[in-house]
């Protein structure tokens, strides 16, 4: 009786997970659109780019691909895939990278940090 009551909460737990990451990844992409980021001339900060990176890699990306959608060269994505790998934010396996749970909260505290500011400006 207890096991299934661990389960159920275990599975209601992942669910809510994934309900976070659906809002989130809906307010990301929002925000992405609604606050210029990745305007074609407009300067990107660092954490735009992780911001970027972490976004595009919901699901299993190849470098190549995580490089020509986050607009990097390569030597620019490798360093920040080295640097994201070793903080937790990502995890790789067989050459693809994917976003670990700190990734999204990261993602989740730029998305308010960002709300934030722009109440402060408007």
């Amino acid at each position: 009786m207890t096991t299934e009551i661990l389960r159920v909460a275990r599975l209601s737990t992942q669910a809510q997970t994934l309900i976070l990451k659906g809002e989130n990844y809906t307010r990301l992409i929002n925000l992405k659109r609604d606050n210029g980021w990745n305007n074609s001339g407009a300067k990107r900060g660092r954490l735009e780019i992780i911001a970027e990176i972490l976004l595009f890699c919901d699901r299993q990306k190849a470098k190549t691909s995580i490089m020509y959608n986050t607009n990097l060269n390569y030597g620019q994505m490798k360093r920040h895939l080295k640097d994201l790998t070793l903080k937790g934010l990502v995890t790789q396996s067989n050459g693809k990278y994917v976003t670990t749970e700190k990734g999204y909260r990261f993602l989740e505290l730029f998305a308010q940090l960002n709300n934030l500011l722009n109440d402060v400006h408007t």
